[in-house]
């Protein structure tokens, strides 16, 4: 076992390996998932695993945790091969845990019950609680409650209980995190990344997929990128920028400076007490602050599903009461969980672009067939979507093509007046979120107002001509320049002060 406190970076001398993959290759019919990949992850050593929607990465985290069978090939842990066909606990049990973005408990169940959930009960009541405290207090959890229902935590929370499910195990060997940090706040990631230190400086193997490059740069050692199930880049993280990875996930692609084009009319006004938010035609205005905070209540009061804030729409009082009287104002939302809030996983890719448009019709669909597919081709064209035809049901699609469906789903056959995005970027690959961004430019030059809410400094830097910070109903504005990303940072901390200190725009010029 290595020494806690000796430092984290340096890689341990090549051996069998912690964890590793030989030709491991993983089909669904005739798609090829994961074609042969050879990958070797050392004890301690902490592996950012990248690379766009549908290149792979899940699916073998999936297929390493037992959720998934594979068709060849071998998975070992410490140069010992793991049989095909082991069950989820049996991997477990060697040591092997995984946390999801949206870890997999029983949200009405306890945080005991969820601790021991699928896994073997031994001893009496009071010798479980003891071990669930003992597991929770090794992951720093040791404040969570064990008594209280899991869907009362915040999400950092329900991570923590999920890492502790494989602490009660036994040793964590290999950690898997798939988007760990999606929707996770400053404080939070800053947190995650500390225990995943620690584990490393256990001897855990780590393996990190995250769409965040600015995450993995901080905390991994090593860049594993795959593209169509086959890894094209391998190397040491050291001296690597932020620019030079996101050329590696999308060569070829330049990110333009956004340049505003703002009209004079101002569309939207929100009122809050600590400040007011406007935002103009033509301009992608962003709004930053806290997972969970109130940049998303802002967005849901407008659209008539949140609080009522004191709002204005083109000059004139916005009070909808039900999402239906903001849609006939043009205003239109595109909420942060998309598979939850937005699409129909039943329905297929056109289905859910055209959806709000078929209500009401005189006939089932309010454009004839071949209109409907001409629009859904068209937008599928703007936004770049890759992927299956239109006729197969919308969770076929990776993460980031489903996300383009629910923006065309406002962009196509109507125009909003004023669009509302709730982090329409997060969970997506670098790729994706160029298409993204240059589909809501589109709209901005079409004279449309964009509002997006965001607890991602960068998601809002890399979108927004200028940006409002919001923290306890205080509002500091900033404006847009290249250190964009910390100033919305440092507006943030200045809001955090006493609730006396008078917020100042930050200019980043």
């Amino acid at each position: 076992m290595a020494d806690v406190n000796a430092p984290v970076g340096a890689r341990p001398p090549a051996g069998a390996g912690r964890f590793g993959l030989r030709d491991l290759t993983v089909e669904f019919g005739a798609t090829r998932a994961v074609n042969k990949v050879t990958l070797e992850i050392q004890p301690g050593e902490i592996v950012g695993l990248l690379g766009h929607n549908g290149a792979g990465k899940s699916t073998i985290v999936n297929v390493a945790s037992g959720a998934l069978a594979w068709t060849s090939g071998q998975i070992r842990i410490d140069g010992a091969p793991i049989p095909r066909g082991s069950s989820p606990r049996s991997i477990a049990e060697l040591g092997v845990t995984v946390i999801h973005q949206e870890p997999a408990l029983a949200g009405n169940l306890s945080v005991l019950t969820n601790l021991f959930l699928g896994r073997r009960r031994s001893g009496a009541l009071t010798a479980r609680r003891q071990r669930a405290q003992a597991a929770l207090r090794e992951v720093g959890g040791e404040s969570i409650p064990l008594d209280v229902p899991v869907s009362t935590l915040s999400l950092g929370q329900r991570q923590l209980v999920d890492l502790a499910r494989g602490a009660l195990s036994g040793e964590i060997r290999v950690l898997m995190l798939d988007e760990p940090t999606a929707a996770l706040g400053v404080a939070e990631t800053a947190s995650l990344h500390a225990l995943i230190r620690s584990y490393a400086k256990k001897d855990a193997a780590v393996v990190y997929i995250s769409h965040r490059l600015v995450d993995i740069l901080d905390v991994c050692q090593r860049i594993v990128v795959l593209e169509s199930g086959e890894v094209v880049l391998d190397r040491s993280a050291a001296g690597l920028s932020l620019a030079e990875l996101s050329q590696a996930l999308a060569p070829g692609v330049v990110h333009q400076e956004l340049v505003g084009t703002a009209r004079a009319e101002e569309v939207v006004r929100v009122d809050l007490p600590g400040g007011r938010i406007d935002a103009r035609a033509g301009e992608v205005v962003g709004l930053f602050g806290m997972a969970g905070g109130e940049q998303l209540t802002v967005l849901e009061s407008l659209f008539g599903v949140g609080p009522k804030l004191p709002t204005w729409l083109d000059g004139q009082p916005h009070t909808p009461k039900r999402p239906g009287d903001a849609l006939r104002r043009g205003i239109f939302m595109v909420p942060p969980d998309r598979d939850r809030d937005g699409l129909l996983a039943d329905f297929s890719g056109k289905t859910n672009v055209m959806l709000p448009w078929l209500r009401g019709s005189k006939s089932a669909w309010w454009f004839d067939r071949r209109t409907g597919a001409s629009i859904y081709q068209n937008s599928r064209e703007v936004l770049n979507v890759q992927g299956p035809g239109g006729e197969v049901p919308v969770t076929t699609f990776s993460g980031g093509n489903r996300q383009k469906h629910l923006l065309a789903r406002w962009m196509f056959p109507a125009k909003p007046r004023l669009l509302l995005l709730g982090q329409p970027t997060q969970g997506v690959d670098v790729g994706a979120k160029v298409d993204i961004v240059r589909a809501v430019r589109l709209l901005a030059a079409d004279g449309v107002c964009v509002l997006v809410a965001s607890s991602e400094n960068d998601e809002i830097a890399s979108m927004c001509d200028r940006a409002y910070v919001l923290r306890d109903g205080r509002v500091a504005p900033v404006e847009r320049g290249p250190e964009m990303a910390t100033a919305l940072l440092d507006a943030l901390l200045q809001l955090s002060g006493p609730s006396g200190d008078r917020p100042r725009p930050v200019e980043t010029n």
